[in-house]
């Protein structure tokens, strides 16, 4: 485990150890540690590219997707894992289509969509989708999570008086922050790496996210200098591998919830 560990780690070190070399020592020391530690290759980038106008952009589109998907993605695996009505169980395996549905599949019709309602060129053309694309995982798990509460919980607010918005809010919902926690991990880290949406939809380049940004840097500089991408990249990473790091224990307490129900 310990060696497979150390292969996964291999390409976040040869990442930062690039970073800090120069063009011709990428070439006669690719693997190892940089002689001298030099911080012009993260100077060049930040000085010659647009880096912090796509990063706000990216914080943008991850935090509109996690408000909406949480939101609306929460309320429905309340209603189908709490509620007792007749079309929930169709409703569930509805949703769960969703996971086999590839956005490759669904681009065309997006397209001409985000274009009926005039939505191309703004930050909701990308929002949208990838709020779309992230709800069925979200249900499902917050669905599983919600199964293995007693219901002598809404019970018990019902009888002091509490109406079920008041109890989803003020009582179901601080019991579910694990599981909204992990997919809060687990959304940020698609949303700031998705690359393909990001390329069809973000046409103007002040509504671009980071994925396409380093695409337009690593054409404009070619591959010949390889300390400047690595640079990029790094900072490109940091806030998914900040957030990953800060949430990792809740995605492993989150992903066993529900797998034994009462």
């Amino acid at each position: 485990m310990i060696l497979i560990g150390l292969s996964f780690l291999f390409p976040l070190y040869w990442m930062i150890s690039m970073s800090f070399k120069g063009k011709s020592e990428v070439f006669d020391n690719a693997f190892g540690l940089p002689a001298h530690y030099s911080f012009e290759n993260y100077a060049y980038v930040l000085n010659n590219y647009p880096f912090f106008k796509y990063m706000v952009n990216s914080t943008i589109y991850t935090v509109g997707t996690i408000l909406i998907t949480l939101l609306c993605g929460s309320l429905l695996a309340y209603a189908v894992s709490r509620m007792h009505w007749k079309y929930s169980k169709p409703v569930l395996s509805y949703v769960a289509l969703g996971l086999i549905l590839p956005v490759q599949v669904m681009i065309v019709p997006l397209y001409m969509m985000m274009g009926v309602l005039n939505l191309r060129g703004t930050y909701l053309s990308l929002i949208l989708p990838y709020s779309a694309f992230a709800l069925a995982s979200c249900i499902l798990m917050l669905n599983a999570f919600l199964r293995s509460l007693p219901y002598s919980l809404e019970d018990a607010a019902c009888i002091d008086g509490c109406s079920i918005y008041q109890c989803y809010f003020l009582i179901i919902l601080p019991l579910i922050s694990p599981a909204l926690l992990t997919q809060l991990v687990l959304i940020t880290i698609n949303t700031w790496n998705e690359f393909f949406l990001a390329f069809v939809f973000a046409g103007k380049m002040s509504m671009r996210p980071i994925t396409v940004g380093l695409l337009e840097f690593f054409t404009s500089i070619g591959v010949s200098h390889w300390g400047l991408i690595g640079a990029a990249m790094v900072m490109a990473s940091i806030p998914a591998m900040t957030v990953y790091i800060i949430g990792n224990k809740q995605i492993e307490n989150a992903l066993t919830a529900g797998a034994i129900l009462k």
